[in-house]
């Protein structure tokens, strides 16, 4: 059964905020056998949400809009709706009386009393009925139109909408789906190799999306079976790159291994400025094992917050293996973690030297009694993406350290290890 997406409002054409809801909607309606053949972006423009509406009522089975449903000014949609079916607005009284007890809009009442307004023939999805949301039954159509809240929109399409879609339309065969996530990888790479297999189009879809630094690779079939077969491949083949089979990113992957290991970790970053701490600390739950951070960034902080040797700086600079090393070793004697992370480099686009050039960072890794010091070049990457690949780089190494061993911290841009014992 086919339909339409339909996302309204002037922040999300401008793109001051980003759609996630189409995220969600696509891959739950897909889930359970409905097909989106197209996804629309309006502005707060009534002739023009009208005029689409009109038009892709005749071509579609079911729509699904989302936004422009609140009390102010240009929250067009509710009236878009009415006057592109012919119908009028009427004050739903129930909805008019849970807005009129909501504390929400204790100061607002007058104007919130607007979203009491909706199309005849509107019903209420959500219980609460200070949350936004109806659908119109068109005999052979449904026309639903949800919140722009993102919250809101999941709830109301999981629980409402496609249970009332599966009692109307039944859904076609279902489409299962895989989505993977790679590190230190091309999709190209990933491309070449599924070529390679000689999969049928028809049965296997390839989706190939860049989330720099990382790579999601999103497999689509109504056939389970080759789903699993042409998984099992890119794990034989890309084995230690692979970092989710979930859709879960590095960051979350890392933090995980650590939870179940009941291990800590300590970072002391210089070229990053925090941001790997950052990272660390973007997840839910990571006080279970983010131990603490450092931004050392000049010579003398390295020195007196980690023990830098100040010998190492002067005789082989403050980005080289040897300040690396003295960064993780140090950070792991002082905090008495299990890992301890050091970053130094150059992320431009001022700095560098011949020997080691903007792009150039050393990345050192503490564990159990031995310390290892990776030398990468990021050639050709403005100082955020620097800053970026070499944050995840240093969480991959954690990461592969724990799912594998030392001897899988091969990577594409690192040039050269150095090692010593603690």
């Amino acid at each position: 059964m086919e339909g339409v997406l339909i996302f309204i409002g002037d922040e999300l054409v401008s793109g001051l905020v980003a759609n996630t809801n189409v995220l969600v909607a696509t891959r739950e309606l897909f889930s359970h056998g409905f097909q989106i053949k197209e996804i629309i972006t309006l502005p707060d423009d009534l002739s023009l949400i009208k005029e689409y509406l009109r038009k892709l009522l005749r071509k579609y089975s079911f729509l699904v809009l989302s936004g422009g449903l609140g009390p102010t000014d240009d929250d067009l949609t509710n009236q878009a709706v009415a006057e592109a079916l012919g119908f009028n607005l009427i004050e739903n009284t129930e909805v008019a009386q849970a807005i009129a007890f909501s504390k929400e809009y204790v100061s607002s009442h007058e104007i919130a009393r607007k979203m009491s307004l909706l199309p005849e023939g509107a019903v209420p999805l959500a219980d609460d009925l200070t949350m936004a949301g109806y659908f119109i039954d068109l005999k052979e159509k449904l026309l639903f139109v949800l919140p722009g809240v993102p919250s809101q929109f999941e709830h109301l399409l999981t629980q409402k909408v496609i249970p009332l879609l599966s009692q109307r339309f039944r859904p076609e065969v279902l489409e299962y789906s895989q989505v993977l996530r790679f590190f230190d990888l091309n999709e190209t790479d990933l491309n070449l190799f599924l070529k390679d297999q000689v999969f049928d189009p028809k049965e296997l879809k390839i989706g190939y999306y860049p989330l720099l630094p990382e790579v999601k690779l999103v497999l689509r079939s109504r056939d389970k079976g080759l789903l699993t077969e042409v998984v099992s491949k890119l794990k034989k083949r890309f084995g230690p790159s692979l970092v989710s089979e979930e859709d879960v990113s590095l960051v979350e992957v890392t933090g995980r291994l650590l939870i179940s290991q009941g291990k800590k970790l300590a970072v002391a970053e210089s070229c990053t400025g925090g941001m790997l701490s950052s990272l660390l600390t973007s997840v839910a739950g990571s006080s279970n094992y983010f131990e603490r951070g450092f931004v050392t960034y000049s010579p003398e902080s390295k020195v007196e917050l980690l023990g830098v040797k100040k010998e190492h700086i002067e005789r082989f600079g403050v980005v080289s293996y040897q300040v690396a090393l003295d960064m993780a070793e140090g950070l792991k004697n002082r905090v008495k973690v299990d890992y301890a992370i050091g970053i130094t480099g150059y992320a431009g686009p001022g700095g560098g030297a011949t020997e080691n050039p903007v792009g150039t960072v050393y990345i050192g890794l503490a564990y159990q009694q031995k310390v290892k010091a990776f030398k990468f070049w990021f050639q050709g990457l403005e100082r955020r993406e620097i800053q970026l690949i070499s944050s995840y780089t240093a969480l991959d190494m954690l990461r592969r350290l724990i799912v594998y061993d030392e001897g899988f911290l091969r990577y594409r841009f690192a040039v050269g290890v150095e090692e010593r014992s603690l």
